[in-house]
């Protein structure tokens, strides 16, 4: 059993008082997280579920996407922690995480031997990677370039789930979602693209070209949380589990 949680389910302005992007994968051998946005950790911490955390998947280079993770880093080497964290993403990953850390915890960070336990920060791309129990491949999709964006596609075992991080509708988001047993998928807008976010009613007049089992929406803007009433597709909301 794949068991799916969003921690957070909100946009970067946490609209409708959501928490920034942050959703929990397990099964047996399994706990990943994909993002890790910056108001994360209360809601890991609530659950009881830092701890259990091998992996981090993010999607892009944006705060509410990857700017919870310096916290979890702290918490976990004061909670003791020994094994690693296996943290993947884009090319500059790495590079935003140090100087993450340095904004935020430079007397942490700038002592040896802190946090105790390893990080492990990869580059994702087209071919899986072993992470967190699971294999992660990330695709290149339509969203502010400067972040970097990419879908992620999360294979365990025969079951494929996929995730858009944040993009808007181009050629991409249906090649992240072909195949997919289940694709969460960002819905900021409601009735209006822009450069950076797809809006639901195009994502509902263009499902069939996404080929995927089932649907999830996330990343819920105002405009489209004026619209719960109104969607067809399946949504998320902060706390929302499911199973694969």
């Amino acid at each position: 059993m794949i068991r799916v949680r969003f921690f957070g389910s909100g946009n970067a302005f946490a609209d409708g008082g959501r928490s920034h992007a942050c959703i929990h994968i397990t099964a047996p051998g399994v706990s990943l997280l994909l993002d890790c946005g910056g108001s994360a950790l209360p809601a890991l911490r609530r659950a009881d579920v830092a701890d259990s955390i091998d992996a981090i998947a993010v999607s892009h280079l944006h705060g509410d996407h990857f700017g919870g993770i310096p916290y979890l880093v702290v918490q976990q080497h004061f909670a003791g922690r020994t094994r690693p964290l296996t943290i993947g993403g884009p090319r500059d990953l790495l590079g935003r995480l140090r100087g993450a850390e340095q904004s935020l915890y430079p007397d942490f960070f700038g002592k040896r031997g802190q946090p105790q336990y390893e990080q492990r920060v990869l580059v994702l791309g087209a071919d899986e990677t072993a992470m967190g129990g699971a294999r992660v491949s990330a695709l290149p999709v339509r969203h502010v370039a400067e972040s970097d964006p990419h879908g992620l596609r999360v294979q365990i075992g025969d079951t494929l789930i996929a995730y858009s991080g944040d993009a808007t509708w181009s050629e991409h988001l249906p090649r992240v979602a072909r195949g997919a047993d289940l694709f969460i998928c960002e819905a900021t807008n409601w009735d209006v693209d822009e450069p950076a976010h797809v809006s639901y009613k195009t994502l509902f007049q263009n499902r069939a070209q996404l080929e995927c089992k089932r649907i999830v929406l996330t990343h819920l803007g105002s405009t489209s949380l004026a619209h719960l009433a109104d969607m067809e597709l399946e949504y998320a909301v902060d706390g929302f589990e499911l199973e694969v």
